[in-house]
């Protein structure tokens, strides 16, 4: 198998498997005994009480705090592994009421120290997960979101092959001729696609998705190109036969998220529009740091980017 191909390639699962799907995961759960999840990590009494938009760390005495535990907006983190590393990170927010969906990009070189004497590699958001796992990350999310996080999803890169080629592959507009060799990956890898409305098929399109040297913004060039694979996917799997999607990639999730949820909402998802896909980028900017490339998050704009989730004005609620 291709290896390293963890660029952005949970972006398309995350719909097949947590926004457009769960209607169809139901109807097999109920119709299918044979599924089987990955792994659904159990959670707590207190936890299993909640809501499924809320979390048992959040702050909800703060004025967004109050707006959260009156919106039926829940969040997840969704990440994609490299390794120890989380090499793509992103959080999906969606209301529930009006059936819309935020996605929230978070750059994997987000500056994240744990502590001010860690080497620089390890100030970076993607290597949070090898050293803490993903029930730290999930709440350091929260934290740097200032939005309730606490359910999350992990995702082994085998199954974005198995459904793209599920679904007959995903119609892209490849900005420009992709031309790339790694010669030392195992096996070398060989990207070569060309210009233009392309179908790519489950390993073109993880080229496609892991690409990023010809963009003049690199990682954020990437994460544009995550973005406009997810609504093409998106668009692609409405018109699919979902089940048998879910149930390819439903082995390669790691979730906390539990069946019964996953029950309750298959009627909040009903309806849902790929047209109301609305997708961000982490507030912040392009940082040199220490001798390394850093993404430092602008604080004011992510504070911003939260309230507008919850329908708040920031000057009001400062």
């Amino acid at each position: 198998m291709i290896k390293h191909f963890i660029k952005i390639f949970f972006a398309s699962i995350l719909l097949f498997t947590v926004i457009l799907s769960v209607t169809a995961l139901a109807y097999i759960f109920l119709i299918d005994k044979d599924i089987v999840i990955g792994k659904i990590n159990p959670t707590g009494d207190e936890k299993s009480e909640l809501a499924f938009y809320e979390s048992s760390t959040f702050d909800y005495g703060t004025s967004l705090g109050k707006a959260a535990s009156n919106v039926k907006r829940f969040n997840i983190l969704l990440a994609g592994l490299e390794g120890k590393r989380t090499d793509t990170l992103m959080v999906i927010s969606y209301d529930m009421d009006n059936k819309k969906a935020a996605l929230i990009s978070l750059p994997r070189d987000t500056y994240m120290p744990r502590n001010p004497d860690d080497e620089g590699e390890l100030k970076k958001i993607n290597a949070v997960y090898g050293r803490e796992g993903i029930e730290s990350l999930t709440l350091r999310v929260q934290d740097l979101l200032g939005i309730p996080v606490e359910r999350y999803v992990v995702v082994d890169y085998q199954g974005v092959i198995a459904c793209v080629d599920m679904i007959g592959g995903v119609e892209v507009n490849v900005p420009f001729h992709m031309e790339y060799t790694d010669i030392y990956d195992d096996p070398p890898l060989y990207i070569d696609i060309p210009a233009g409305v392309q179908l790519l098929d489950g390993e073109e399109a993880l080229k496609f998705l892991r690409y990023r040297k010809g963009y003049d913004n690199q990682d954020l060039g990437r994460i544009e190109a995550q973005q406009q694979f997810i609504k093409a996917a998106v668009k692609k799997a409405l018109g699919f036969q979902l089940p048998s999607v879910i149930k390819e990639a439903s082995s390669y999730i790691e979730t906390n998220i539990s069946m019964s949820d996953i029950l309750n909402l298959a009627g909040d998802l009903v309806g849902f529009s790929a047209d109301n896909i609305e997708t961000y980028i982490l507030p912040g900017m392009e940082t040199p740091l220490e001798g390394l490339s850093f993404y430092i998050p602008d604080k004011e704009g992510i504070r911003n980017l939260a309230y507008s989730l919850y329908g708040l004005n920031t000057i009001n609620n400062d």
